[in-house]
């Protein structure tokens, strides 16, 4: 919260110098060159914002606080143009060309910025579109060659991996297989490469103590929380240190709900505190579910966003008509 507060301060200062600025050449009468100077203040917050929704970076937000003091340049340099034009002296009639040039170097660079980003963008999207196509080619490849050798599945992807180890391409698919051993996915989660480490992570072969160690030794843990979060193999005191260290990444709640190694203290604890139907839903799913997490989740239920969810009301009349959970 404190860095969005200091974030609207920021800005409403920027905001301010602006009005301050043009209240102040108003007042004393200073009109020449004032609507070439709006005009430029629009003009480079206009182009500033076009060019920050081009990014798709979640942090690109941020630059709207500087908008106001490129405004505020680029339309005090317009002013002091239309006014040096006017001096007597021809030198200050040079320096006048050189302020405007200043005040249009701005929205300039912010619109070849937009460009740039556009193209960059592109760019992206285009090779990620080439390596989608390649992966699913390499996936129907793995297929088919596991069709060709029943009953040696596992000798195959080890040595389909160990063949094609530098090549994230094919290890991202072969990670996906359920023939991969637990000590092949035990090396490949150190991988420096995170989304070859991720993959090893979510393989259902996954080990408990490499999940551990992964949340405990990694330099960025916080990419992989989700994966921990949601593992069948997660040790519980993993799952309980994770749902009750500062949230760093949003949704871990609905992972956890749904992952029946979550101890059962951390799902009355979401139970106790969630308002989001969908983490109810995950819960009312969960099979450690018992008889003494209805009641909270019933309170959940009438205090979300969604209190006449039908699924929920469904599945929480069938467990208690049909008995199904077990009273501990």
């Amino acid at each position: 919260i404190d860095w969005k507060i200091r974030m609207f301060i920021k800005l409403a200062i920027g905001i301010a110098l602006v009005i301050l600025l043009g209240t102040f050449l108003a007042y004393r009468k200073r009109y020449r060159g004032l609507a070439l100077a709006v005009s430029l203040c629009v003009l480079t917050i206009v182009i500033g914002l076009w060019t920050i929704f081009q990014s798709r970076s979640s942090t690109a937000a941020i630059g709207i606080l500087f908008l106001p003091f490129y405004a505020v340049f680029s339309g005090g340099m317009a002013w002091l143009y239309r006014n040096l034009m006017h001096a007597e002296l021809k030198l200050l009639h040079g320096v006048g060309w050189l302020c405007l040039g200043l005040s249009l170097v701005v929205p300039g660079w912010l619109a070849y910025s937009g460009f740039e980003t556009i193209a960059r963008n592109r760019s992206r999207d285009a090779q990620h579109q080439a390596n989608v196509a390649e992966i699913e080619r390499n996936r129907k490849s793995i297929k088919a060659t596991l069709a060709n050798n029943p009953g040696r599945e596992t000798e195959v992807i080890e040595g389909l991996i160990a063949e094609h180890l530098n090549n994230r391409h094919f290890i991202l698919p072969l990670l996906e297989s359920r023939f991969v051993t637990p000590s092949t996915v035990d090396r490949l989660a150190n991988s420096d490469d995170l989304g070859i480490a991720l993959s090893a992570l979510r393989n259902p072969a996954c080990p408990p103590a490499t999940l551990a160690r992964i949340y405990r030794m990694h330099h960025y843990p916080d990419y992989f929380f989700q994966a921990i979060a949601s593992h069948h193999n997660t040790p519980p005191e993993i799952l309980t240190d994770l749902a009750r260290r500062p949230a760093t990444i949003m949704g871990l709640d609905r992972s956890l709900a749904s992952n029946p190694a979550s101890p059962r203290e951390i799902l009355l604890e979401i139970a106790s505190t969630t308002k989001e139907s969908f983490v109810i839903q995950q819960l009312l799913q969960n099979p450690k579910l018992d008889c003494t997490l209805l009641a909270p989740i019933e309170t959940a239920l009438h205090r979300s966003e969604r209190p006449t969810d039908s699924y929920s009301l469904g599945r929480l009349a069938e467990l208690r008509q049909s008995g199904a959970c077990v009273r501990n």
